[in-house]
């Protein structure tokens, strides 16, 4: 069989620019026309393509698919897929924890506007936080392996306010997750990341609204629920920032907070 362009492209599914692209990469080599610049392909192009389109589906690079087919022994194309095989159970157990996120995220939502006030008393996780900025500048002296690691873990974390004193208007930003979120990531201990240890903690839900509304005062309620119930704090207050979204009275930025206790 010898086909065209064309027909070569209507038959695999193909563009032009794929086809041209494919070849650019060395996986076919048709045969050009010296008299007028056609290209035709025989059997063994077609396929070479449909084996190209094959292991790009199962998850490998174009510069990996060359090897295989112009390379590999059955030893190397085994240990490859093995290899293969191995990512694609570590994809599945990240997307299993990102939709365990999502669903956490999802319900937390869900409570922000009818819980506004409420307080409750709730085992607190803890989480594992990677503080970024410094009440409203860049924290000093935080270093591109701490910003990557955020960057790399957004879709399992959510944004974080924290004040390591309570009786001080001072405050972190930054991206953290649960210690149990943290332990399958596989992420190793850093100088960066800072644990805010598991309690009993007195939580409730507030409101910053607007932007630059953020500070102690946010949680001046949290701290006098706290000593009305006659419950001695820990030195910090965390909160996480569980959704930012529109309404008819305005711009309204929910957190979820907590006050662990001794």
């Amino acid at each position: 069989m010898r086909c065209t362009q064309k027909e070569m492209r209507e038959k695999l599914g193909i563009s032009r620019d794929t086809l041209r692209f494919y070849e650019q990469k060395g996986i076919i080599e048709p045969e050009v026309d010296p008299q007028n610049g056609y290209r035709y392909y025989d059997d063994w192009q077609v396929n070479l393509l449909w084996d190209c389109k094959q292991y790009q589906a199962m998850g490998f690079s174009l510069a990996e698919v060359l090897e295989i087919l112009k390379s590999d022994t059955m030893d190397d194309l085994c240990a490859r897929v093995e290899r293969r095989s191995e990512e694609v159970v570590d994809e599945i157990r990240r997307k299993e924890l990102e939709l365990t996120c999502l669903r956490t995220r999802a319900a937390e939502m869900r409570r922000a506007e009818r819980s506004l006030g409420l307080f409750e008393l709730i085992d607190f996780a803890g989480r594992v936080y990677v503080p970024i900025r410094e009440d409203h500048g860049f924290r000093e002296g935080v270093g591109a392996e701490a910003v990557a690691f955020s960057n790399a873990h957004f879709s399992v974390s959510e944004p974080l306010l924290w004040f390591p004193e309570a009786g001080r208007d001072h405050f972190f930003w930054g991206y953290a997750c649960t210690p149990a979120t943290y332990r399958a990531l596989g992420a190793p201990e850093a100088e960066w990341i800072v644990r805010i240890e598991a309690a009993t903690a007195l939580s409730t839900w507030v409101d910053a609204g607007e932007r630059w509304n953020v500070g102690l005062s946010l949680f001046e309620g949290l701290l006098d629920e706290a000593r009305s119930r006659g419950l001695e704090p820990r030195h910090e207050i965390c909160a996480d920032l569980v959704a930012r979204a529109h309404g008819a009275d305005g711009y309204h930025r929910y957190l979820h907070a907590y006050l662990p206790l001794v």
